[in-house]
């Protein structure tokens, strides 16, 4: 029993490691360079381009990287007090 609460801990762990606090501001963006990114390599691909599907691997990177930008300003109001 204490190996599936301690096995519970270390995946909560990963779950709970980034908490957003409110919408993500390039969600559409990022959802648009999937699909651009994805039509663009299905169609080089069908085509035999090379340069197309290296194309829609760099849209694809482009939107990748976005993950990493920050989610959004924080204010002092926004932060949590610590109080439940």
């Amino acid at each position: 029993m204490a190996e599936s609460h301690n096995r519970a801990q270390r995946s909560a762990v990963f779950l709970g490691r980034r908490r957003r606090s409110g919408p993500d501001r390039f969600l559409v963006v990022k959802l648009a360079t999937l699909i651009v990114g994805g039509v663009l390599g299905l169609v080089g691909m069908r085509a035999g381009n090379s340069w197309l599907v290296g194309i829609a691997i760099g849209v694809v990177l482009v939107g990748f990287l976005l993950r990493f930008l920050p989610q959004r300003e924080h204010s002092e109001s926004s932060e949590p007090t610590g109080d439940h």
